[in-house]
């Protein structure tokens, strides 16, 4: 696990440091790419069988399947640029209200995966009166979605 893929505070154990909090893994949509050159050498391998054996018909069955797939892996193979910290920390600067409590979640969009980050942020205080969802673009950091209610008392 490297430094760029660990979100909350390092610790020096194996346990929690003192603020409570043990480092996790964000997975990047770039290791997609890994994916794509496994495609791609499996297409070239049908490839050599195509040539070896003369059949045409492989050519649309094996080898341009396998050459869609791969292209389209590397497309939506991007490194994410914005941690998960970073996104909800845009989305307490674009909430309308002084945050709390928040959470984010790793999404996708379009037909190329683009991965947006789905923060939930709750207004501060004992008993939160406004929640908001913000969605924050994962490539560039910018907002892309926000969206805040009253939340009603119980």
């Amino acid at each position: 696990m490297t430094d760029e893929n660990v979100s909350g505070e390092p610790n020096k154990d194996s346990g929690s440091d003192d603020t409570g909090l043990v480092p996790h893994r964000v997975l990047d949509t770039a290791s997609r790419r890994a994916a794509g050159t496994v495609y791609l050498i499996g297409a070239l391998i049908a490839s050599g069988l195509v040539l070896a054996t003369g059949s045409n018909l492989m050519w649309l069955t094996a080898v341009l399947p396998l050459l869609g797939i791969a292209g389209y892996q590397f497309v939506a193979g991007r490194r994410i640029m914005t941690s998960d910290m970073e996104a909800i920390e845009i989305a307490s600067d674009a909430a309308t209200f002084d945050v709390g409590h928040a959470s984010a979640t790793l999404g996708f969009t379009g037909l190329t995966a683009r991965p947006v980050w789905q923060v939930l942020a709750f207004e501060a205080g004992p008993i939160p009166r406004h929640q908001a969802l913000v969605t924050v673009d994962a490539l560039t950091g910018e907002v892309t979605g926000s969206f805040a209610e009253a939340v009603e008392p119980v």
